[in-house]
């Protein structure tokens, strides 16, 4: 304690020690046994992480002017990817940025660990952050400094973060035990509003009730089938003699019972037992302990929590076509596109700075293409407000360069009644007013 700054020089301890935590939570360890026991939270979990470990990230980078002069545009590293996408695509085209197919950042991206695939290097770290909220990268330097790689660790494996004067993080990994410094590690975690100085929260730790409740009802019916159930009735034979004599009265009732009623064609069949025989019914009503619904219940609230729609895990029970095509649609926009973007600000803001800082990342577009939408576009008559290839591109389609600039004509019934431009030019010169004066007195 005192080697780490926490014992007061004065006054009385409880004033002293520090508010914020630098330890892992409670419960981080359990939540990530349960995604590795619990087959459906596993199931809500992996349909997330694998969509956002999946897509390919770009890299950007200014071209130097002639002049010498730099202008950087904000836009370029906005957090609004609409805005960004639309300004990196104008850049581009102009000549102001480079899209880089090779750098060092996209190498240690696409393969940031020498034994295992990038993509489940990346899973593996979005699984943390949505159970743990928080992802720990132990950065592999090479020759230069700089990273070329990194080792995931758990974050119950790291006992304490850096704190003032302590530029230090406490890990218990494998076999390593020790301090690693502060600038070998890369902390990602979604900031706890309570104390955003402190560990990371996952949106597992805040589902500790709902996994629980789950467990105990999978254990329950486990426990149900594996002792073989309750006993439907319990017959007691009243007997005055020695305890000896009364099991043996109640295993020479049982094998009459046996030897009268088995099988189907004793069903309704009289039997007549001898005075002082007892019977209790027993029951275990499952409906009204509601475990399947309760189950249905939970199962139904740990995939809102991390936005998956039903169709995705499984559940066709109201679905059709439409609503599955646009459950892909639905999970890269609220599930997907947000954790890229807190991927990418973090990249952004403390990886890129140690390879090279003038990079401009971003990520391909997780959203697929809608299916109505694609028939709608290619289907629809073209209004002539907009170019043909605008229309393609919003198809989804490069553009044409023989389609440049076009447009479409005018259609039927644009010209004031016409069929094409030149009777809509025609209807619309206006008529000289005619002379009515020699049709005075007709009747």
């Amino acid at each position: 304690m005192k080697a780490l700054g926490l014992l007061p020089t004065r006054g009385p301890l409880v004033h002293a020690i520090p508010v914020f935590s630098f330890s892992p939570r409670r419960g981080t360890r359990e939540v990530l046994v349960a995604y590795r026991e619990n087959g459906w939270l596993r199931a809500v979990v992996d349909t997330v992480a694998d969509a956002v470990a999946t897509p390919q990230w770009k890299a950007y980078k200014r071209v130097p002017s002639k002049g010498g002069k730099r202008w950087d545009d904000p836009r370029w590293k906005s957090l609004n990817r609409r805005e960004r996408r639309k300004a990196l695509k104008e850049a581009t085209r102009s000549g102001e940025l480079v899209e880089l197919p090779q750098h060092e950042v996209l190498r240690v991206l696409e393969s940031p660990h020498p034994q295992f695939p990038g993509r489940e290097v990346r899973k593996l770290m979005q699984i943390h952050l949505d159970l743990a909220g928080e992802t720990f990268l132990w950065l592999r330097l090479g020759e230069d400094g700089r990273p070329v790689g990194w080792e995931v660790v758990p974050p119950h494996s790291i006992h304490q973060t850096p704190q003032h004067g302590v530029p230090y993080f406490v890990a218990n990994f494998n076999q390593f035990h020790g301090m690693v410094p502060a600038e070998s590690m890369l902390w990602l975690k979604h900031l706890d509003p309570e104390n955003p100085l402190g560990r990371g929260a996952g949106r597992g730790i805040a589902l500790g009730d709902q996994l629980d409740t789950m467990e105990a009802i999978d254990q329950a019916t486990k426990s149900t089938f594996e002792r073989g159930g309750m006993p439907t009735a319990i017959v007691g034979v009243d007997s005055k003699r020695e305890d000896f004599e009364g099991e043996e009265a109640a295993e020479d009732l049982e094998k009459r019972y046996k030897a009268e009623f088995n099988g189907p064609a004793s069903a309704g069949k009289l039997w007549f037992a001898p005075a002082g025989v007892t019977i209790a019914q027993v029951a275990i009503n499952y409906r009204e302990l509601q475990a399947d619904e309760l189950a249905k219940s939970m199962r139904a609230y740990v995939r809102q929590v991390f936005n998956v729609p039903p169709e995705l895990v499984g559940d066709t029970s109201s679905s059709n076509r439409s609503t599955s095509e646009a459950a892909k649609y639905h999970l890269a926009e609220y599930a997907v596109a947000p954790r890229l973007e807190f991927l990418l600000a973090w990249f952004q803001h403390c990886l890129v700075p140690l390879i090279d800082r003038d990079v401009i990342l971003d990520y391909e577009d997780p959203r697929p293409q809608e299916f109505e939408r694609i028939f709608r576009a290619m289907t629809t008559p073209i209004a002539e407000a907009f170019e043909f290839n605008e229309v393609r591109a919003f198809a989804g389609y490069e553009p044409l360069p023989e389609l440049a600039g076009q447009r479409p004509a005018p259609m039927p019934g644009q010209g004031a009644g016409g069929n094409n431009t030149e009777s809509a030019s025609a209807n619309a010169t206006p008529k000289p007013p005619r002379d009515r004066s020699g049709e005075e007195g007709r009747v």
